[in-house]
């Protein structure tokens, strides 16, 4: 099968309209825009609401609209902020889309988080139907899954009160503390911002107040020892088709209940039963969506990976940055834009069987690790630096030119700083979980350049 096999499918169907490529961040807007134009489409403009590191649409010849507005502390504040900005955005910012498109004949690609209500006064191409998006609710899940016949984990959903969340917490901590995961009351949580991992009085306190502010009810569960993952499956009209597990770079801090998101790697292997493991469990998902609920698209179900096997946590209705990670290495394939493009219906030659086994060999020839790490710390301008890897990790200098070097970037983020690198294959093992790695680079990132992010560990294999 021709890799080209599914853009030159996808491509018909998008050309002959103009498209608008929103974001909170304007330079995560100049990907997709990049996408678009490589399947031919013509009239692409870039709207965005802060910049953000990276380079940004106007260097690759796309217009573009930075309304520049602040927005709050913390990463699930930054998204929906971002969005009420382009669903309600300045009367200029309105105007002078309206000026690219006069005719209305435009549609928003909005990130794949997105709500999909109507940004910019044009509706969202792969809108999610609400009935969808409520999966994302970690006090609503287990119990789907469980219907589904897929394993979940002990768990209590009680309401957010001190003496419920206790109770619940004594009833099922084994040891190691309790997870306490808030609900979706004001929408979809990511990046850990409302889950804390809870083993104390003070902690406990933490937990409530935050979840207090932001929530009706919790779950919690005993905190589960293991490897943080994910896995990605496709409800596609011939099939539900499914990929390979991926890592999911959660690390902790050793001051605080609060987990640290840096993104995926496929550098980490579970064990064969492990993986097919994870693997039948996103296919019953995935057949109990589609059977229940009409779903199409895409979804993610990430857990840990115990001594015990797998256990969920959540089911994502959406795209998932670890399927961004194991498409790297097959730019052929828009891979967003044919998520979309399955919400919508698009009678593409889908092909879905062939699609998993291209994505699963691919991805398992091509081994991927990098990472972001968002700081506190205010920077206004990007640059580049590179790691070496001797054997400790350190910022490269010329003298370490004949030395494996893992590039990255520190730029501006929604709210301070953000900085991210890409490994070179020389500087990490394939199978072994890449967390305690990534949180020492992540480290001398931190002191080099004083982004005040503080000492990060990780899970540790059994």
């Amino acid at each position: 099968m021709r890799r080209e096999h599914w853009s030159e499918s996808l491509a018909p169907q998008l050309r002959g309209r103009p498209y608008i490529v929103t974001g909170d961040v304007l330079a995560a807007t100049t990907g997709l825009a990049m996408a678009l134009r490589g399947l031919g489409v013509e009239r692409i403009l870039c709207v965005g609401v802060v910049r953000g590191t990276g380079p940004l649409p106007e260097e690759h010849g796309f217009p573009q609209i930075l309304i520049n507005t602040r927005l709050p502390p913390g990463f699930m504040e930054v998204i929906r902020e971002g969005e009420r900005v382009l669903r309600e955005p300045p009367p200029e910012v309105q105007a002078e889309v309206d000026r690219f498109d006069p005719e209305h004949e435009a549609v928003v690609v909005a990130p794949f988080y997105a709500t999909g209500l109507p940004q910019l006064n044009r509706r969202v191409f792969g809108a999610r139907p609400a009935s969808w998006r409520a999966l994302e609710d970690k006090v609503v899940i287990d119990a789907v899954l469980s219907a589904a016949g897929v394993r979940v984990a002990p768990h209590h959903i009680v309401p957010v009160t001190r003496e419920a969340l206790r109770g619940a917490a004594e009833a099922l901590d084994r040891g190691h503390g309790t997870v306490w995961a808030g609900d979706a009351r004001e929408g979809f949580n990511g990046g850990a911002a409302l889950t804390r991992w809870v083993r104390g009085e003070q902690e406990a306190e933490e937990a409530f107040q935050t979840l207090s502010k932001s929530c009706d009810s919790a779950r919690v569960m005993p905190f589960l020892e293991g490897v943080p993952c994910s896995i990605h499956a496709w409800v596609l009209p011939d099939g539900v088709w499914v990929f390979r597990p991926c890592e999911m770079l959660v690390l902790r801090r050793s001051t605080a209940p609060i987990f640290y998101y840096a993104q995926a790697a496929t550098s980490w292997d579970p064990s064969p039963e492990g993986r097919e493991e994870m693997r039948q469990a996103a296919r019953r998902a995935g057949e109990h969506l589609r059977d229940t609920l009409g779903y199409r698209g895409v979804f993610t179900l990430d857990g840990v990976m115990t001594r015990d096997g797998f256990f969920p946590t959540e089911l994502n209705p959406r795209f998932g940055a670890a399927l961004l990670v194991l498409g790297r290495s097959l730019p052929e394939l828009p891979l967003v834009l044919l998520h979309f493009g399955s919400i919508e219906g698009l009678p593409l030659d889908w092909r879905g069987e062939e699609l998993e086994r291209l994505i699963v060999e691919v991805a398992d020839a091509h081994r991927q690790l990098s990472f972001t790490a968002m700081c506190p710390r205010t920077i206004t301008e990007s640059q580049s630096f590179a790691l070496v890897r001797d054997p400790d990790w350190r910022i490269a200098t010329e003298a370490d030119a004949d030395l494996p070097r893992s590039q990255g970037m520190l730029g501006p983020g929604p709210t301070g700083g953000y900085a991210r690198a890409s490994l070179d294959p020389a500087h990490f093992p394939v199978g072994p979980a890449a967390g305690p790695l990534v949180a020492e680079a992540v480290a001398v990132i931190d002191a080099h350049f004083e982004l005040g992010i503080g000492p990060l560990t990780a899970a540790q294999e059994d």
